[in-house]
């Protein structure tokens, strides 16, 4: 059993612990600034104050998007759906993250942004997700790109045996 300042000192450890284990993980797909992108990656911009529609996939992945601004201005508007052949396996989510990189005219990330959509820790899978982003846009950017990380489990309870890593990280 604890004394009184060992149970203080103890919880106090547990709690940084879970502190920088959460914090390593919410950068583990975040590319550093300069970082390349794959040219098949790229999303070229408009410069237009018009609206620009596309979808982009993976083979775990897709989104519908709606990109708007202008060249102060940037939004992002769409729907994720993780591919079926994960869900109806893999039905939870355990972890999950997704950036946007605004890249300039050589593909090199000027900024990342955490668009990781809310969903529920070790919750059912919806069958989408919204993903919205108003943010200035960087100076020098021209493009955009995503990528992701997630794990899904077989079960909600945290001790599932069945688990399944996705990713998407197109920097070199």
């Amino acid at each position: 059993m604890f004394t009184h300042p060992e149970l203080k000192t103890w919880t106090m450890a547990m709690c940084l612990g879970i502190l920088l284990l959460s914090a390593g993980c919410a950068d583990f797909l975040q590319p550093d600034t300069g970082a390349v992108a794959r040219r098949e990656a790229r999303i070229a911009l408009n410069d237009d104050r018009g609206v620009q529609e596309g979808a982009w996939a993976t083979h775990e992945l897709s989104l519908l998007y709606s990109l708007s601004g202008a060249k102060d201005s940037f939004k992002l508007s769409g729907t994720l759906t993780i591919d079926r052949s994960i869900s109806d396996s893999f039905p939870n989510i355990a972890r999950f993250f997704f950036y946007l990189s605004f890249l300039d005219d050589d593909g090199r990330v000027v900024e990342a942004v955490d668009i990781t959509p809310l969903f529920t820790h070790f919750g059912i899978i919806p069958g989408k997700l919204d993903v919205r982003l108003t943010h200035p846009r960087p100076a020098g950017s021209s493009a955009i790109a995503f990528s992701y990380f997630g794990v899904m489990r077989d079960s909600s309870s945290r001790d599932s045996v069945g688990e399944w890593a996705i990713s998407y990280f197109p920097f070199d």
